[in-house]
């Protein structure tokens, strides 16, 4: 068996590190590699090359910059950078251009852990600050901030039915995605959990500047806030397990359901699919059911919202 140690890449692990060991201590046997600030590629080489599961890899404060994404390969280990006296994260992962941030593509489980990290500056495709595809990370106090997607999912994509990763205290801060899912993008039969979550200034070129749930997805929130109006499309298309503040339409464009920007047949299908329920989205006069009065409502709004 290893025995339990500290490897430095280049520093020394200054005062915050050594705290953040005493608060959460690696599992016995674990060694815990610290990375200076610096090319990111040393963190895929210790992944690629040296890690075991249960170990860690503590990013010390600065840019690690980013020029290819780095793969967790399955591994169940602990990415974490360092935080100040406040716990905030002190650690940037920075996409040197062209390239998304993360990558979880291999069945990782809960055991593999992102944690106290700003993420910014990716740029690709799918997933430009983390793509999860059929794996299920932790994933915790993790900052994105300004990733771009060219398709969908500007600060996270989520693909695969065997999608579920957990993200706690996150934040999605001025992501974009040219498509949908400017902040996240929870596909077909994902199923994520965000807790205590925030969403502000993301923006997408069609819609869900938040996030974006496409059919069938069913991520569950808990605790979060979404800054502004109309940003979680389709409305109420998640599992809300309490205490979120979300506004699912604009007071200005009442029966925009899809936050497109205008009311036509796209809001009059989502209306069509609640009827008969007492879905308040939909009950446009508010008289307890969706039926054939909202649809008259609908109409009068039909149109580009002013």
């Amino acid at each position: 068996m290893k025995s339990r140690s500290t490897k430095n890449l280049g520093l020394r692990i200054g005062i915050p590190a050594v705290c953040l060991l005493f608060l959460a201590p690696p599992s016995v046997g674990a060694e815990v590699f610290t990375v200076p600030a610096g090319p990111a590629s040393r963190i895929q080489a210790l992944i690629d090359e040296t890690v075991s599961d249960g170990d860690e890899i503590l990013l010390e404060a600065g840019d690690h910059v980013v020029e290819a994404v780095i793969d967790l390969r399955g591994r169940a280990i602990t990415l974490r950078g360092e935080t100040d006296r406040l716990g905030r994260p002190v650690a940037r992962l920075v996409g040197a251009g062209g390239t998304g941030i993360l990558s979880c593509r291999s069945g990782e489980t809960r055991a593999t852990r992102i944690e106290a990290l700003e993420v910014l500056g990716g740029d690709i495709d799918l997933g430009a600050g983390l793509l999860v595809v059929d794996s299920g990370p932790t994933v915790h106090g993790v900052r994105f901030i300004g990733n771009v997607a060219s398709v969908f999912g500007g600060g996270v994509g989520i693909f695969g039915a065997k999608s579920g990763p957990l993200f706690e205290e996150c934040h999605f801060i001025g992501n974009r995605a040219d498509l949908v899912g400017g902040g996240c993008l929870n596909g077909t039969d994902a199923s994520p959990v965000y807790r205590e979550c925030f969403w502000t200034g993301n923006e997408a070129g069609l819609y869900g500047r938040g996030m974006y749930n496409q059919i069938d997805a069913a991520p569950s929130l808990a605790g979060c806030e979404v800054a502004g109006c109309c940003d979680v499309v389709p409305p109420s298309s998640y599992v809300d397990e309490g205490g979120n503040l979300i506004v699912p339409y604009c007071e200005g464009c009442r029966a925009d359901f899809n936050c497109y920007g205008g009311v036509g047949a796209a809001d009059l299908g989502l209306l069509l699919g609640a009827w008969g329920t007492s879905s308040a989205v939909y009950d446009l006069d508010g008289d307890g059911v969706v039926g054939g009065s909202d649809i008259g409502v609908l109409v009068a709004q039909w149109g580009p919202c002013e």
